[in-house]
């Protein structure tokens, strides 16, 4: 009886590694093989739980590896991401970009103190997005002290800005409203407040957008106005707006007016348990979602001992930071970082050490400031829109 050969399984084995060891080879002869290793510790994770992608790794500075967050592509979470966008670059951007620049313009802002209102975490995260998206006009709903305008204006000298508030002056006793009059000498800024406020799903966008006066896929929503957020998509979504900022993107249970305690804002919606129709249906009608980080973490404030307040908005020194994304600076663990946040600091009159009011107002002050790129709707649809 004829034997069977075993020879082929073998010289398929050799044959296999020949190529194999030819392919690190090459490898190792066009990348050091300590970037080959990392690609593969990134490709292997990747992945999470069920195929949860994990976003921590690779997009923000080199301490993220110590930082307790993770962001998940799906919701159901406490931290969301979703796609790829500028906000994986802002510690970059900031860094060897425009730090100097960003931090002239801080110092002159309008109001110093903003009782109600943008501080430096937000600030740089609105400049910088005007900065990174160049829209042809920024709609921003909610002006109050008009410091949000000021950082629109000096971020793009060519943009188009729609104003909207209901109040004609600031509350929280803030005084008079910082004005863009360059932009209304030129007819760039409109406001729509006061007598002439019109809410932002009660302007007449269709006729802006029929006479070219507003491009909606070149447009950036800014809502700041504490309503509730998810309503706000029916007119996003029926004009077709592209980019779409939300500043008190407060988490669960937090909220300074009913509007931010309802459980949609965007944090709130992602964080609900699933299944949950409203927060799946905005989940995938996003190109991408990401919320900016802060400055530095809330670590930088131990020696200020403070209650945390109910409504939100600040970060205090024992958050266990599960929930929010990596900071931009690690002045607690990066000596490069420190020298920068010292730098900041000085210029900006500021306590390092986070020990008055004042610097813990500027520095704590964070509220989960998010951008997210809307999925237009196909037009069929939109055209039989009632």
């Amino acid at each position: 009886m004829r034997k069977e050969s075993t020879s082929c399984p073998v010289h398929f084995s050799l044959l296999f590694s020949a190529f194999w060891c030819l392919f690190v080879c090459c490898r190792l002869h066009t990348a050091p093989f300590h970037l080959i290793l990392c690609e593969s510790l990134a490709s292997n994770n990747a992945v999470g739980v069920a195929g949860e992608k994990d976003f921590s790794a690779g997009i923000q500075p080199a301490q993220t590896h110590l930082w307790p967050s993770r962001a998940y592509e799906e919701t159901g979470h406490s931290l969301v991401k979703k796609g790829n966008n500028f906000v994986e670059e802002s510690h970059h951007l900031l860094i060897e970009t425009y730090l100097d620049e960003f931090l002239e313009v801080y110092a002159n802002r309008p109001d110093k103190v903003n009782l109600c209102g943008i501080r430096i975490n937000h600030a740089y995260a609105l400049w910088l997005a005007v900065k990174m998206i160049e829209p042809q006009t920024v709609v921003e709903s909610g002006v109050n002290a008009g410091q949000s305008t000021y950082f629109i204006r000096n971020a793009s000298a060519s943009t188009r800005i729609y104003a909207i508030d209901p109040e004609e002056k600031p509350i929280c006793d803030q005084g008079v409203r910082w004005i863009d009059q360059v932009g209304l000498q030129s007819g760039l800024t409109r406001y729509f407040v006061g007598t002439e406020f019109l809410d932002f799903q009660s302007v007449d966008w269709s006729s802006l957008i029929s006479e070219g006066s507003i491009s909606p896929q070149r447009t950036l929503v800014f809502l700041d106005d504490h309503l509730e957020v998810l309503p706000r998509f029916s007119t996003i979504l029926k004009f077709g707006f592209r980019h779409v900022m939300l500043e008190d993107n407060y988490k669960l249970g937090e909220g300074a007016t009913p509007g931010d305690k309802a459980g949609f804002t965007m944090k709130q919606l992602f964080a609900k348990q699933r299944p949950n129709p409203d927060s799946e249906f905005l989940f995938h009608q996003l190109i991408s979602y990401a919320e900016f980080p802060p400055l530095v973490p809330p670590i930088m404030a131990k020696e200020y001992s403070v209650e945390r307040k109910k409504a939100g908005g600040f970060m205090v020194a024992d958050d266990d930071n599960k929930d929010i994304t990596a900071p931009l600076l690690r002045p607690d663990t990066n000596e490069s970082d420190k020298a920068i946040y010292e730098r900041i600091c000085d210029q900006l009159n500021l306590d390092p050490k986070i020990r008055d009011n004042g610097t813990f107002m500027q520095l704590m002050n964070y509220n989960q400031i998010c951008y997210m790129e809307v999925r237009q709707l196909s037009p069929r649809l939109v055209e039989k829109w009632v």
